[in-house]
């Protein structure tokens, strides 16, 4: 049980160390550190390897991981092959969310039914199809660059939308390596991505 508490101490310890610097800094679109970065996001096809998703529930004080293997493309959007604890397999993409269980069933979200996860697909669709339009109309929109590591984070715009999703945060160098989410109740939900390839 300690462990557990230390851990969530550390993480939002680091969390709110960020956000500290972070929601201070509105993105400057002009700004060549900002264009960079986009340019180098868009420019890439899809990008695979492992990830480790940790889920910290505020009021049971729990921290929840999980692992396995991804897909993120511009094109088709999130998919995440689930293998530790439980196998299981999500695809999510700005129309949909399917997600599949280890004995072969299958359910199917419309977008248009979960706010939540559509505004967190097509966020990150949008940078990697470098369209920064799209994300100006539903966020706010920070940045900071430090050591060649950068952040992007999101906050929504709409309220209801603010209600269920806080905020969203887009960590990395040359590749997108982390997003983590805040909902409403302060639970959160990151997805640490490794070796990483174009």
């Amino acid at each position: 049980m300690v462990k557990i508490y230390f851990t969530i101490f550390l993480f939002w310890s680091g969390i709110l160390f960020a956000k500290d610097s972070l929601w201070d800094s509105p993105a400057d679109f002009n700004s060549p550190a900002f264009a960079e970065i986009v340019q180098t996001l868009s420019s890439v096809k899809k990008q695979e390897g492992s990830f480790i998703q940790k889920r910290i529930v505020q009021k049971i004080q729990r921290v929840f991981e999980s692992s396995g293997t991804f897909l993120i493309s511009g094109k088709d959007g999130i998919i995440l092959n689930v293998e530790k604890p439980f196998a299981s397999r999500s695809e999510i993409s700005k129309e949909k969310m399917i997600q599949v269980f280890p004995d072969g069933t299958s359910v199917e979200m419309n977008a248009a039914n979960n706010a939540v996860f559509r505004e967190i697909a097509a966020s990150v669709q949008a940078v990697f199809n470098g369209n920064l339009e799209s994300l100006q109309q539903k966020f706010d929109i920070y940045f900071v660059t430090q050591k060649k590591k950068w952040t992007i984070g999101l906050r929504p715009k709409e309220k209801m939308i603010q209600k269920a999703l806080a905020s969203i945060l887009l960590e990395g160098q040359k590749n997108l390596e982390k997003v983590e989410m805040l909902d409403g109740e302060g639970n959160i939900l990151s997805y640490e991505f490794r070796n990483s390839a174009k």
